[in-house]
């Protein structure tokens, strides 16, 4: 189909001069109370006509949900309107029956493959699903209204995100060669009745395939870490650990029931340092001390790996590297010895557990020549992304939404390549629609009726 249409503007200006702040100001207005959504209206309606003509001479059946006869009549016209970016658009949609059967049904409906009762358009929902995910509801409908001129209430809002599957996370069926797991707190919507706080946690699970790309394993609140565990490894591969190496802050509920999951697990350098802060607190040990203490543990298990492939490092260097993992992991048995000695029991279990862990990352260099993080930041930088959207802007979460909200975050973040993918499918963006303008003339009023 194939149509020109005209576009005819009454500008009346004033001859004692204007801004030209007034007179984009006033084109936008025009454009975008009027303009834009009447444009989309007619070339529905110029569709809705064509459609309707082909159905009633018998040219066209293939829409038809009925019996498939090809003739039809028509039977009214029903009023429509739809919530989009550019404004409302309204327009009637011409019913038509079949004479055969008796049957009606709507040809532009289903020639636009529109739900039964829709009443917005798919780019609109992705519109307030990426705006809703960086700033509160109440800010974000706000924003729409003065900004894009789009009146979303954010009750609204929020039924189109929760009723939305844009959060749906495809499973990776590969073998990773990273997994990364942590925990945030947000504050949650309390119920006395069932004995639920306002303390809610948010889990995550992030991956990194061979090739480098990151894939998210899911986000769940008021779910235990080995209820995560269990279906973390229902959709990753069929057989075998499903990651190489788990990489986490060393909470114990991740590495008991993630770190069977992987080959190895390698302990966060930067918390061990950091945490045994609170475990020498514990142990009453002044902070001028803590701080000594802290200084000789992460001079301790900073062995840094060399940058270049392991087959261009010398043999030499390759030993030393090796001597210096073997002294490193002595000098933190002696460590956890001296904290025994002088009845610091919290920080000598804190270390102690930690350090069966603390320098995998250097083993798997020497097997494989994979360079592996000794710190968790790659996902920490996606738990303060987290933290800012569940905690800094909004609470009262429910737990549906706080785990809904933050798979959106983590697809938007993490998987912007899939986050596209799924709109442009929802949105049928196949090069359907050619737009272009031709021209803007302007006619002189007192010309046109000759």
């Amino acid at each position: 189909m194939e149509r020109i249409i005209t576009l005819e503007v009454l500008a009346a200006l004033s001859q004692n001069g204007f801004s030209l702040d007034e007179l984009v100001i006033k084109t936008k207005e025009l454009f975008e109370r009027e303009g834009l959504s009447g444009f989309v209206s007619l070339i529905l309606r110029l569709v809705d006509e064509q459609l309707c003509i082909e159905f009633i001479s018998g040219r066209r059946a293939t829409l038809s949900p009925c019996c498939g006869h090809a003739r039809h009549e028509h039977l009214d016209q029903l009023d429509r309107r739809f919530r989009t970016s550019i404004g409302m658009v309204s327009l009637r949609w011409r019913r038509l029956r079949c004479t055969n059967c008796g049957a009606s049904f709507i040809p532009l409906r289903e020639f636009l493959g529109l739900a039964k009762h829709q009443s917005k358009t798919s780019e609109l929902e992705r519109i307030v699903a990426e705006i809703v995910s960086e700033q509160s509801y109440r800010r974000s409908s706000s924003h729409l209204d003065t900004i894009g001129l789009i009146p979303v209430a954010k009750s609204t809002a929020h039924r189109w995100v929760a009723q939305s599957d844009c959060d749906m996370i495809d499973p990776c069926r590969d073998k990773l060669d990273l997994l990364f797991a942590d925990g945030t707190c947000y504050k949650r919507r309390p119920d006395k009745h069932r004995k639920i706080n306002n303390r809610g946690e948010l889990r995550i699970g992030l991956g990194v395939t061979k090739s480098g790309s990151v894939v998210s394993l899911g986000a769940f609140s008021g779910v235990e870490w080995d209820q995560i565990a269990s279906k973390i490894k229902d959709n990753g591969a069929d057989d075998g650990p499903l990651a190489e190496m788990l990489v986490s802050d060393g909470e114990a509920g991740i590495v008991n029931n993630l770190g069977p999951l992987c080959d190895s697990s390698q302990r966060c350098h930067w918390h061990i340092v950091r945490d045994i802060n609170h475990a020498l607190y514990l142990d009453a040990v002044e902070k001028r001390q803590r701080d000594k203490m802290k200084k000789e543990l992460a001079a301790t298990i900073a062995i840094e790996l060399p940058r270049e492939d392991m087959d261009e490092v010398k043999y030499g260097d390759l030993l030393e590297l090796s001597q210096r993992a073997v002294e490193a992991e002595k000098e933190i048995g002696r460590l956890v010895g001296r904290l025994r000695e002088k009845k610091y029991t919290f920080a000598a279990d804190y270390v102690s557990n930690a350090s069966s862990h603390l320098f995998s990352y250097v083993y798997r260099w020497f097997e494989t020549g994979i360079v592996s993080p000794r710190v968790s930041s790659f996902i920490e930088r996606m738990m303060r992304e987290l933290a800012r959207r569940l905690k800094r802007m909004a609470f009262g979460w429910s737990e549906n939404g706080a785990a809904k909200m933050a798979r959106i975050i983590i697809k938007r973040f993490t998987s912007a390549n899939k986050w596209q993918e799924y709109w442009n499918n929802k949105l049928r963006i196949n090069d359907s629609v050619l737009l272009a303008l031709r021209s803007i003339r302007a006619h002189n009023p007192q010309t046109l009726g000759r």
